[in-house]
């Protein structure tokens, strides 16, 4: 079981979908209703100016009561104001930790709340042990046993043998392991891929734009890092399939890339060759 985003509901009541000429057309409503002998103003005229900048005013208004709105929203909350809704949890950021991040380890903690543990707080727990620690996937393949695996951030400087240590020293800590587990922590294993495409390109894409399109296309992997997510071949050649580009033929990998829960696709190179080009 992986750490996986907020559900995707739909947007809260409490936040107002805001329209300038909807407010507009209340303000004048409302100022007819009270003075019925203006109803032949021109849109030039200095009154429906003032009614004007008075909608605006409340536009802005609106919005700013809508982000307040959202401010107290776990999905929502950002910086300053997601640190104090961590506070009634007793969670607190760590250090140079993401707010998507934050707020996974914040739902994890309340989640997790039980005398008898539970993978929300296996998972909540080992993240807190290190920020460079950006997944966790924990499971119990025979009762007493559990298997906790550790995705590293991209890019961290501190090796495995250091996540490792910070996961395995809070999770065996007294007050958080349950008596009778013994618990595994190991590092996330990798699944490596390739890619190779054939791109055609439109007449007025620069050769160049394979560049842009592998780069895009790492970056677009990137944000996607996390345990148990499987490339799918449409996934790649939809980000493949940008501006300037008439076609793509996948060539690499076969299938889709299959990955475990604890572990994480690695792409190790892309190959992109240009095919032709066409309108």
């Amino acid at each position: 079981m992986t750490s996986s985003p907020l559900p995707d509901l739909p947007a809260p009541q409490v936040v107002e979908t805001l329209a300038y000429e909807d407010i507009k057309a209340e303000v004048l409503s409302g100022f007819l209703g009270m003075a019925p002998e203006f109803s032949a103003l021109l849109e030039s005229d200095p009154a429906i100016k003032a009614l004007e900048a008075g909608a605006y005013r409340e536009l802005l208004l609106r919005h700013r009561i809508n982000q307040a709105a959202r401010a107290n929203l776990l999905a929502f909350a950002l910086g300053s104001d997601l640190d104090h809704l961590a506070l009634f949890y007793g969670v607190e950021r760590l250090t140079g930790e993401s707010d998507d991040r934050f707020r996974l380890r914040i739902r994890d903690r309340v989640i997790g709340w039980s005398t008898g543990g539970g993978a929300a707080s296996y998972r909540y727990n080992a993240m807190s042990a290190h920020a460079d620690i950006e997944d966790v996937s924990v499971a119990s393949p025979k009762p007493g046993l559990v298997v906790v695996a550790l995705l590293p951030r991209a890019g961290t400087t501190a090796t495995d043998a250091v996540l490792l240590d910070a996961a395995r020293s809070r999770l065996n800590d007294p007050t958080i392991r349950v008596l009778t587990d013994t618990i595994d922590v190991r590092m996330a294993a990798p699944v490596s891929f390739e890619v190779a495409a054939r791109v055609w390109l439109r007449p007025e894409a620069p050769d160049s734009r394979l560049e842009d399109i592998e780069a895009a296309f790492r970056a677009a992997l990137a944000g996607e890092r996390r345990l148990g997510w499987d490339v799918t071949r449409s996934w790649q050649v939809a980000q493949l399939q940008r501006g300037g580009v008439y076609r793509v033929e996948l060539d690499a990998p076969a299938a889709d890339v299959a990955v475990a829960s604890d572990g994480y696709a690695r792409l190790d190179h892309v190959t992109l060759v240009l095919s032709g080009r066409s309108a």
